[in-house]
């Protein structure tokens, strides 16, 4: 009895075996696999990672442009805040120079003008004319020897040889104390002690043209005494200088440059 049971189930083992080999047969006759171009994918692979590397090298080297752009825009604004105080103050003094210069051509042209026509009113005969300036009348005016030494004096400024300036206009008050050019070489050495720092020195020198009347450097000086005061840290002086000159030469050049100064003062 049991050597039949043991044929029993060594059949049943049998068949259900070649029952699930048959399954997997058909199973595997039914699944079709696809096929792979492995050197088409090994090509796809190569250039995408061609492509990553060059993008990357595109990327470090904008970064690298947006780093020196970065790097110059601090540089400027290290020197926009640099000229915002001592540069451009340096721009203005000689811009303040380059109009005294102006005023001082100016006002020499004027004076060849009145004394060309004064010439010409004497040696005029006969019913009165009409005097006019000509560049013959000018050339002849303008060899004074008072004349030549403010010019030189000028010179010797504007090459920035301040101790030498003051020794030269110093010199041109000494032989023409009421000369044409007295209040202006007092200014000029006014503004080589401020040049030089000594703003002591050059109030004291500013102040000296206000004995001048009607000279035209009357408003330059109460400005620069302003400014002087200022370097001085002294502000409330500077303060007063600044006003009065709005008060006293409301017209001129720097009057609007004294209300800007005033706003900063605190």
């Amino acid at each position: 009895m049991n050597t039949y049971r043991k044929y029993l189930y060594l059949f049943c083992a049998n068949f259900l075996f070649i029952g699930c080999a048959g399954s997997v047969r058909h199973m595997e006759d039914d699944i079709i696999l696809p096929q792979i171009d492995v050197v088409a994918v090994k090509e796809s692979t190569d250039e995408a990672l061609k492509l990553a590397q060059e993008a990357k090298l595109e990327v470090d080297l904008l970064s690298a442009k947006v780093t020196e752009l970065e790097n110059r825009m601090i540089v400027l604004s290290e020197e926009v805040s640099n000229i915002s105080s001592a540069k451009i103050e340096e721009l203005e003094n000689r811009i303040s120079l380059l109009i005294e210069a102006y005023k001082d051509l100016h006002s020499s042209v004027k004076t060849l003008e009145e004394n060309s026509v004064r010439s010409n009113a004497k040696n005029t005969k006969g019913p009165s004319k009409t005097a006019t300036f000509s560049p013959a009348s000018a050339a002849s005016l303008i060899t004074s020897p008072e004349y030549e030494v403010y010019q030189n004096g000028l010179r010797v400024f504007n090459r920035g040889n301040y101790d030498r300036a003051i020794e030269i206009f110093t010199d041109l008050l000494n032989q023409y104390p009421s000369g044409k050019y007295a209040d202006n070489s007092n200014f000029w050495i006014g503004e080589s002690y401020y040049s030089k720092g000594d703003f002591s020195a050059a109030i004291a020198s500013f102040n000296r043209i206000f004995s001048f009347k009607k000279s035209s450097k009357s408003d330059d000086a109460q400005f620069k005494i302003g400014l002087s005061y200022l370097k001085m840290n002294q502000p409330q002086k500077a303060r007063k200088a600044l006003q009065e000159l709005i008060d006293r030469y409301p017209s001129s050049e720097y009057a609007q440059r004294s209300k800007k100064y005033l706003s900063e003062i605190e």
